[in-house]
């Protein structure tokens, strides 16, 4: 056997072994791998070896049977190898019907009960093979002109990542991204090879999102911070807080450091306040979102009226060479609205939930998941979202697309990532108040703003 014959039947198996068969099936599979391994050093000049070794269809069976998680599929030929057909021997040439009665067994154990319309129609377009034409042949070669056995594997998957995209935020590329990818690819391809071969080249495209998504995410939750920060100190100096000459000094403080922040972001990242408020993922992630459903479609954010109130504070406060006294005695037009804190009203949070199952009701993703009460099942979620191609959800479940995005190991561990630039933030705070403004009074400040900031901002970014 050749390199490029090792490297084909390494190709197949993996789409098999990737979907973590088990039982009958990974014996099933197993068996195929071996019988075909010993075609390839029989017949080591062989191009197409899944072809002419006869073994096409047995793999398109285990294929499907892999796609649905049909653990209890076994091949009928088992660990038999193939003999030498015996013209004596002969047997009649199977009619169409019967032909297309393996692909039947396949339909009504493992994708029938799934209750899918793309998968479902895919095979009644191959089924009505045999109300075109009597002739075995002619209806083989139909169905290879038409790929209509290559369509049945891949419909399962365009399904599943249509009902994801409906479920999910457009504005959250880094969710929607390589599922994308693979509707155009199982669109346009013309063999399970082209969908491996696409499905590495998204794979790379969703790392890069995820990249760019994970720095985003940080900034946005900086500025969001120093905002606070700055809005906090303003409202304690004009309520008479007992610690006012701390509050002073820390709004001097973070007055320069949101300077530094935003001339950062605007001159060195191209991220304006301009650009923010026309993007909407921005403008989400300036308003602390947090979750209501698993993928993060409905949201809890902060008042809306809050990105007009960040952009008076930055271009009439911050940014400008008004005085202290005058920003103090000068009304802010627009209120920064805080979190609310559903610790102490926790009713509030059912009704938020109530409110995002109501919303999300009709949406296919959310009425296919749900656990026997009826509430929606994370469990389900994950385990169906997981059907698409492993190289497509590795690369979604690697990527926060915003503080609590859909729950994955992995995508915490990048939540976790982008929350401790926050805490570094405050961290950074805390030492910079201590060289200018004494260790006693930034003590003091730093454990205020900490303790405020905790109620809402790090309790978001952390929450599963």
């Amino acid at each position: 056997m050749d390199a490029t014959q090792r490297y084909v039947i390494e190709t197949y198996m993996n789409a098999l072994y990737d979907g973590k068969p088990e039982g009958e099936l990974l014996d099933s599979i197993r068996s195929f791998e071996e019988r075909l391994i010993e075609y390839g050093e029989t017949h080591p000049r062989a191009a197409d070896i899944m072809g002419e070794s006869g073994m096409r269809d047995e793999y398109n069976q285990l294929y499907m049977a892999v796609i649905n998680r049909n653990y209890g599929y076994s091949t009928s030929s088992g660990d038999d190898k193939p003999e030498a057909f015996d013209y004596s021997k002969a047997q009649r040439v199977p009619t169409v019907h019967e032909f297309l009665d393996t692909y039947r067994v396949v339909y009504e154990n493992a994708v029938k009960p799934n209750k899918r319309e793309l998968t479902d129609k895919a095979y009644q377009k191959l089924f009505d093979v045999e109300n075109r034409t009597d002739d075995i042949i002619e209806a083989q070669l139909i169905i290879e002109r038409e790929q209509l056995i290559l369509n049945t594997v891949t419909a399962d998957y365009k399904d599943i990542a249509e009902d994801f995209l409906e479920a999910a935020d457009p504005n959250y590329e880094v969710t929607s991204a390589g599922v994308k990818a693979t509707i155009g690819t199982y669109a346009t391809a013309t063999s399970l090879e082209e969908i491996t071969y696409m499905g590495e080249l998204a794979k790379a495209t969703c790392d890069d999102i995820a990249v760019q998504t994970q720095l985003k995410v940080e900034m946005m939750t900086n500025l969001m911070s120093l905002i606070f920060a700055w809005e906090r100190a303003k409202r304690k100096i004009r309520e008479g807080d007992s610690k006012l000459e701390s509050y002073v000094k820390a709004m001097v403080l973070t007055r320069r450091q949101l300077r530094q922040y935003y001339r950062f972001m605007a001159e060195d990242m191209g991220i304006t306040f301009d650009v923010i408020e026309t993007s909407p993922f921005y403008r989400i992630s300036l308003l602390n979102p947090q979750g209501l459903d698993e993928l993060w479609r409905i949201k809890k954010v902060m008042h809306p009226d809050n990105i007009k109130a960040i952009r008076y504070v930055l271009f009439e406060e911050v940014l400008t060479d008004k005085s202290m006294e005058e920003i103090l005695l000068t009304p802010q037009p627009y209120p920064y609205y805080e979190m609310v804190d559903t610790r102490r009203c926790p009713d509030m949070d059912d009704e938020f939930n109530a409110i995002a199952e109501e919303l999300n009701k009709d949406i296919r993703y959310f009425q296919r998941n749900r656990t026997p009460d009826g509430r929606p099942g994370k469990s389900e979620l994950i385990k169906n979202t997981s059907k698409l191609k492993r190289t497509f959800a590795d690369s979604a479940g690697r990527a926060p697309a915003a503080p609590g995005m859909p729950g994955s190991t992995g995508m915490m561990k990048n939540l976790s990532s982008a929350g401790s630039g926050l805490k570094s933030m405050v961290s950074g705070m805390d030492k910079g108040m201590k060289r200018e403004i004494g260790k006693e009074t930034a003590k003091s400040v730093a454990a205020e703003a900490a303790k405020e900031v905790g109620k809402g901002l790090l309790r978001s970014l952390f929450r599963r």
